[in-house]
């Protein structure tokens, strides 16, 4: 089944029930008609409600969560770390693509001689100088 026929169908099916609705609502009168709408809406209102709820959780727990692959953690209280010469790379902390993970009180990272030094986190992933 092609997905055009598929929202074809669904918007005739959709047609065909409100027109069902509001010949039916027609045939109550004014006063039975009132009552029946606004019992389907607060019914309508709830379940919209608890539509709203669950898509929020949901979306909040994936946001709380790294994705699939990633690395993740705490990078915390790293020693001293030293680099010398070049295209050498002194790195306190964590260097990468290291999304999600949190990096804090990290320690020293020193350069001579034309080394690279990182303390806390470098996202480029470049281990050049």
């Amino acid at each position: 089944m092609s997905r055009t026929f598929r929202v074809v169908l669904a918007a005739v099916l959709s047609l065909a029930g409100l027109a069902g609705v509001v010949i039916f609502l027609a045939r109550q009168g004014l006063d039975r008609a009132e009552k029946w709408t606004s019992l389907v809406g607060m019914f309508v209102s709830v379940a919209v409600a608890v539509a709203g709820l669950v898509l929020g959780w949901l979306t909040w727990r994936q946001t709380s969560r790294p994705a699939a692959g990633s690395r993740s953690g705490r990078v915390s209280r790293t020693g001293t770390a030293m680099a010398t010469g070049g295209g050498s790379t002194a790195v306190t902390g964590s260097l990468g693509s290291a999304s999600g993970t949190a990096v804090d009180r990290t320690g020293d990272a020193t350069a001579k001689d034309g080394g690279r030094a990182v303390s806390g986190e470098d996202r480029t992933g470049s281990t050049q100088p």
